[in-house]
């Protein structure tokens, strides 16, 4: 599934290209589920960000001493037929990632990018 989108500046106008994952379930170390939406942008549709993630998590505590989950979801992108191309990689929630961002980088195609985030079950 995939999905276009524009950006207008003062500069000119640019056009971003998404290709989403299905959602991909996180378990926390007490079995709590979280589901994310992996979402991969490039700039061009014929770079195309199919991406393969995979995650870790790992327990850990607030300032207040509660237990948190530590996530880090590591995506990787395959290059191009001729180049390696940027990508901005973004983890969020909701449906086709209409909800709140956890966490985005710019990555490269051929590379490792972690999104690292924290939420607040165990």
């Amino acid at each position: 599934m995939g999905a276009l989108g524009t950006q207008v500046s003062q500069a000119g106008a640019a056009e971003y290209f998404c290709d989403w994952d299905p959602p991909v379930l996180l378990v926390t170390p007490a079995g709590h589920v979280e589901p994310v939406y992996v979402s991969v942008w490039t700039s061009s549709v014929l770079n195309i960000g199919l991406p393969v993630e995979s995650y870790t998590a790992t327990r850990a505590y607030d300032s207040a001493g509660h237990p948190v989950t530590k996530f880090d979801v590591a995506v990787w992108v395959p290059s191009g037929l001729l180049f390696n191309f940027t990508t901005l990689d973004v983890v969020s929630t909701g449906l086709l990632g209409g909800g709140q961002r956890l966490a985005s980088a710019y990555g490269t195609s051929g590379h490792t990018t972690h999104l690292r985030f924290t939420v607040n079950q165990p």
